[in-house]
């Protein structure tokens, strides 16, 4: 595929730092050293200290940065970092490693003295420059892929493009900016992938998939993803794996302005904010816009033609917003309220191309959560409590198609949900960590109303209970096990009786070496679109589905942390076997007639990893590598070999070179392998195809604003690549990202 050339401006976010003195002639360069520890107690809130700093061991290989000045340092084996050369004044720091929650603190630099402070970590499974780290948490998977978006490398705009650095990840694009994006979870479909915001889901109550192009990158502050039947914690749809979604909270004074143009017209502004009142109340929130006209030229393949052309009606605009009031006490409570209105194009495959077709998605709704956590070491009992109501509203037209006749469809959705979590921690003894116990009930009610269907309005209730009970024992010989246990009751109007979905969970840990294993069961009911989806022409629905269900899935990690000398890393390796029964599918039958139908299929993959992080010439430099094999295949007398388009071989790779004065270069390289496009059938296959791109941040301060410029080029090489056969991927494209910010 050929693109355009163009220079985009968009915008992404620093925090800023307090004012600073201003020096003056008779200053003298000061020193920090800061003592970086790690909690052996339950952690506390993300990004804060724990509170008990007594029970903590050293962190060495930490990361000790000065936000907004490009100076950074290490800690050593006694978990000691040192800033030298430091203007007097107040300064935030902000202290990382593999394997904990980010911290920060304020320190008051001393004129040519040395300031001593220090810091607990709280541990967690934290994901760092395209690699998991795990750690045993009460608050996270022990397999969870962690990304904070605020270290996200300059090139990614979206939520579908953070979402593809993940190992085992593969993100269908029906096209450039704004087309619609599923996520596939090795090498499961984009349907059995729960995607929840903020704990509600996003996922089409029709089809089943989550779209990622209608998420706003820029509202959401954390995205975990946990691979494998997620069943027994997250319930339905949860058979592939589940996205956390975090939207932004922050309770400091900050703001943040973007405006940015750039690549095939597109334009972004942002406006967002919070602020705190006093002790106990914080408002945050922001306001988004943005735009594409989506048009690139590309290749059409030979089979359908051959020559050049340009992908048209493939505009998108996409409006949103979202605003959060919290209390802090001994409960926690926050109202959050949002919307997100999206419109584009509809330009159909490239055989059937339609100039005509247009779409609109909007989803607005309210939440409420209250939380007592109870983080201090003494405390045995917290829980939470969570409502919210959401709408969705979804317009599909084509007066003039290029096939078949005119369409209006229209689909309004309510879904009313009701979450009660709590946990309790037992007494523990010289040799074990307390029995930790966490247990939930969940209640939703979908209402559906579609002319898409054969029935006007539909009703679906759904309930579940889930229950998980973890113990720690400090074994001889520095071992560590940890054992886990889950199970969930569902009941779900779709599926008949009650689906019971089991989980067992192993790590035993010595030093930096870790083995991990799984075992779990996952279920995802039939969507509605496939039970009662309106006859038209050569398709008809099949109300005698059934769920879709993995028995026992099975999964070893093995990991292994290492440090020598200013390096620090990371080598791992998932293996995983997930066969799955009764996968929907659509097909035509003997007539031609397209309808859905179950099948079996055999899934096993394995996922390998590296990461190393150099301390050198006073910066910190990364390169991390992935590599991940799956296969998909049918096991059916009918139909054999890999499901179509799902690729066997993927892997990545990325370099994160510190320069001077903070400036930070990541260039990134992808390659997706060949896929199948025909089932039961080696006709037409896609090639494998790479994709290079390059980036370059450079942070910036300018009296009390700081924020980063962004420049980067994706698809370096204007591959001419389509993941699906019909849907090509847009070529080379430029975009420049800068955000300025301001805090008291």
């Amino acid at each position: 595929m050929k693109t355009k050339f163009a220079i985009a401006i968009l915008a992404a976010g620093v925090a800023v730092p307090g004012a600073s003195a201003h020096a003056l002639p008779t200053q003298v360069a000061a020193s920090v050293h800061v003592s970086v520890r790690a909690a052996r107690t339950a952690p506390g809130a993300p990004g804060e200290a724990a509170a008990d700093a007594g029970a903590a061991v050293a962190v060495p290989g930490a990361t000790v940065a000065v936000r907004g000045a490009g100076l950074r340092a290490t800690a050593d084996a006694r978990g000691v970092a040192v800033l030298r050369g430091l203007s007097p004044g107040r300064h935030a720091l902000v202290i990382s490693a593999p394997g904990f929650l980010e911290a920060a603190v304020e320190v008051e630099a001393v004129n040519g003295r040395v300031t001593r402070t220090g810091i607990v970590l709280n541990p967690a499974p934290v994901r760092l420059r395209g690699l998991v780290v795990q750690v045993a948490s009460r608050e996270r998977d022990a397999g969870a892929t962690v990304l904070e978006t605020a270290s996200l490398p300059p090139g990614v705009t979206d939520l579908p493009a953070a979402l593809e650095r993940v190992p085992g990840a593969t993100v269908v694009r029906q096209g450039g900016p704004g087309a619609p994006a599923v996520l596939q979870l090795r090498g499961a479909g984009g349907d059995q992938v729960l995607v929840l915001l903020d704990g509600t889901p996003i996922n089409s109550p029709l089809t089943g998939v989550a779209d990622l192009s209608t998420v706003d990158l820029e509202s959401v502050s954390r995205l975990t993803v946990i691979p494998g039947a997620q069943s027994a914690r997250y319930g339905p749809q949860a058979l592939g794996g589940v996205v956390l979604l975090e939207s932004r909270n922050r309770d400091a004074t900050t703001a943040a302005v973007t405006a940015g143009m750039g690549a095939w017209s597109s334009a972004e502004t942002a406006v967002t904010g919070s602020s705190g009142f006093g002790n106990a109340w914080s408002v945050s929130g922001g306001a988004r816009w943005r735009r594409s006209n989506g048009a690139f030229t590309y290749d059409v393949p030979a089979f359908r033609g051959g020559g050049e052309t340009t992908r048209e009606n493939s505009a998108f605009s996409h409006a949103g917003g979202d605003l959060r009031i919290t209390r802090r006490g001994s409960a926690e409570a926050s109202l959050r309220a949002h919307l997100s209105d999206i419109e584009r194009g509809s330009p159909g495959t490239i055989a059937q191309p339609s100039a005509t077709g247009r779409q609109r998605h909007r989803r607005y709704g309210l939440g409420v959560t209250v939380e007592s956590d109870g983080a201090s070491p003494a405390a045995r009992l917290g829980g939470s409590a969570r409502s919210s109501v959401q709408w969705q509203r979804a317009d599909y037209a084509d007066p003039e198609p290029p096939f078949g006749r005119a369409y209006d469809t229209r689909t309004r959705v309510r879904r009313a949900e009701l979450s009660v979590e709590g946990w309790w921690r037992a007494e523990a003894s010289s040799s074990r960590e307390p029995l930790d116990l966490r247990f939930g009930l969940h209640a939703a009610r979908l209402d559906v109303e579609s002319n898409a269907l054969t029935s006007p309005g539909i009703g679906l209730d759904e309930l579940g209970a889930w229950a998980h009970a973890g113990r720690g024992w400090q074994l001889r010989r520095g071992f560590r096990l940890d054992l886990g246990a889950s199970l969930r009751a569902d009941r779900h109007d779709l599926v008949d009786g009650v689906t019971l979905s089991p989980a067992l969970d192993a790590a035993l840990t010595r030093g930096g070496l870790a083995l991990d294993l799984r075992w779990g069961h996952g279920f995802s009911p039939p969507g509605l679109g496939d039970l009662f989806f309106q006859e038209g022409v050569l398709v008809e629905p099949n109300p005698d589905l059934g769920p879709e269900r993995i028995r026992g899935e099975l999964s070893a990690t093995l990991a292994q942390r290492w440090s020598v000398g200013p390096a620090t890393g990371e080598l791992r390796a998932t293996a995983y076997r997930a066969d799955l029964d009764d996968m929907i599918l659509w097909f035509p039958d003997h007539r031609f007639v397209w309808s859905p139908d179950n099948y079996d299929v055999a899934r096993r993959g394995l996922e390998v990893g590296a990461t190393t992080d150099l301390a050198a010439f006073g910066r910190t430099h990364s390169l991390t590598a992935s590599a991940d094999w799956s296969e998909v295949e049918y096991t059916g007398a009918v139909l054999d070999g890999q499901v179509a388009y799902r690729p066997r071989f993927t892997a990545d790779v990325a370099l994160g070179i510190g320069l001077p004065a903070g400036i930070t270069l990541t260039p990134s390289g992808t390659h997706v392998g060949s896929r199948r496009t025909v089932p039961g059938s080696p006709l037409n296959a896609l090639a494998a195809y790479t994709l290079f791109n390059a980036g370059i941040a450079l942070p910036f301060e300018w009296t009390r604003f700081a924020g980063r410029l962004e420049v980067a080029v994706t698809n370096l090489l204007d591959e001419r690549a389509a993941l699906l056969v019909d849907y090509p991927l847009p070529g080379r494209g430029w975009s420049t990202r800068i955000r300025i910010g301001a805090a008291r």
